[in-house]
């Protein structure tokens, strides 16, 4: 609970960039709940005080005062008052591989490819970008982000896979872009890591991420752009296979 808010890292940058003029504390409170949702924010974490937050976005004090307010009022933060305290991230349970089943059986598979389609373009499209844009210390980074294959922990892949990919978008230096995926990660994140569940899908998805990786660093945006939709096609088919198989 008392973990203090974290150094800036490329798409908390996103996150905490300044608003444009319009429903300021509604967008700030949008922003931050996408990055709660999504995992950027961590569970326990510290904010930033009303006046950096402010500061952060560009706005008053009293703005970020109400999206903190409404923030609470859904319990994703819970401010304490005194030395130490401070607003914290109450990040919402991960919906567990049963609650992701019964949301995946009553979904339509054109939903599905519909939201798939989506995703998979804003992806591919910060992968090829990415690969334009990305110096060696920021591949470093990247690599570091790729699970070990040994690792058997699926909650751990999932972690990875999504903070690789908010990674990547945030490569492309546009933060439009950065939080677009933010707000696919929040509706539309936990499903489509389903599939890593499965031990064999797992495998296969460690070796694309590597190879996105090794695609960014060598500056080959076909190749990273090809990846990283092959990457969100494969998962997606595992979906629709395992969605039929439901019922």
């Amino acid at each position: 609970m008392a973990e203090r808010h974290r150094p800036a890292t490329h798409p908390r940058a996103a996150v905490f960039a300044p608003l444009g003029d319009e429903g300021r504390a509604t967008r700030v409170e949008k922003r931050l709940a996408e990055a709660i949702y999504s995992g950027v924010l961590h569970d326990g974490e510290r904010l930033p005080s009303e006046p950096e937050l402010a500061a952060m976005f560009g706005v008053a004090t009293v703005t970020a005062r109400e999206a903190l307010v409404a923030l609470r009022s859904q319990g994703l933060v819970t401010t304490t008052r005194g030395r130490g305290g401070g607003s914290f991230v109450n990040r919402p349970r991960h919906p567990d591989d049963a609650s992701l089943r019964v949301r995946l059986a009553s979904m339509s598979n054109v939903d599905l490819r519909d939201r798939a389609t989506l995703y998979g373009v804003i992806v591919a499209g910060c992968a090829e970008l990415a690969a334009a844009y990305a110096d060696a210390d920021d591949v470093a980074e990247l690599r570091e982000l790729v699970p070990d294959e040994t690792d058997t922990d699926a909650a751990r892949w999932r972690h990875a896979d999504a903070e690789l990919f908010l990674s990547v978008a945030a490569l492309t230096q546009s933060a439009r872009m950065t939080r677009e995926l933010l707000r696919l990660e929040a509706s539309f994140g936990a499903l489509v890591r389903l599939p890593l569940m499965d031990p064999e899908h797992r495998q296969a998805a460690g070796e694309r991420l590597a190879a996105l990786v090794d695609a960014i660093g060598a500056g080959d945006g076909d190749a990273a752009r090809r990846t990283a939709s092959t990457h969100v096609r494969e998962s997606v088919a595992w979906l629709i296979q395992k969605k039929a198989a439901l019922g």
